[in-house]
């Protein structure tokens, strides 16, 4: 008698399977998903169609252009920050309030750029490919790891860089250390 229970058993879970199209089922939620994106693009497509066709027919306006022209000349020469002499200072700024031209020597200096690195404080955790959670995943961090931001848009998530191996992804920030910067 368990035999005959089984082997039916068997028999309707092999029967539904093949009625609900075997390995090729789609349920009706993604079919329903899918049916509303389709007209949704249909919709946007028309819309865009639409649009064209009105800008096209539209003249286009005429818009009068006076040309200005300003000519002006600088000589700017990199120099060495130095100390300032403010007697000097002074003397130069009553050479050039009573008219005397002269080259204005400009010290450049470049910022020092501080990259924003930052640790990984859970076990292990998704680098994926885009800012959210849909996005793919293309690594495995671990605890600890070294990370540099190249991108915080304030959304919760960062785009970051992988110290050791070089690689680019998007993480969530609260699973970082907090920004040194």
């Amino acid at each position: 008698m368990g035999k005959i229970i089984i082997i039916t058993f068997a028999f309707m879970a092999f029967a539904f399977y093949e009625l609900s199209d075997g390995s090729d089922f789609v349920s009706i939620a993604d079919e329903k998903r899918v049916s509303t994106a389709v007209v949704k693009a249909e919709e946007d497509r028309i819309a865009a169609i639409e649009k064209a066709e009105r800008l096209a027919a539209q003249p286009e306006p005429v818009v009068a252009v006076t040309p200005t022209v300003v000519m002006t000349s600088a000589v700017v020469k990199p120099v060495e920050p130095i100390a300032v002499n403010s007697e000097a200072l002074a003397l130069d700024a009553e050479k050039i309030e009573g008219g005397v031209a002269g080259v204005v020597e400009v010290a450049v200096v470049e910022p020092e750029i501080i990259a924003d690195l930052r640790e990984v404080t859970a076990a292990r955790v998704n680098m994926r490919d885009g800012p959210g959670p849909n996005f793919d995943v293309i690594a495995k961090l671990t605890n600890r790891q070294q990370v540099e931001i190249l991108q915080d848009p304030g959304n919760g998530w960062v785009k970051l860089r992988v110290d050791d191996t070089g690689r680019e992804g998007w993480m969530a920030d609260f699973l970082l250390t907090t920004s040194n910067n």
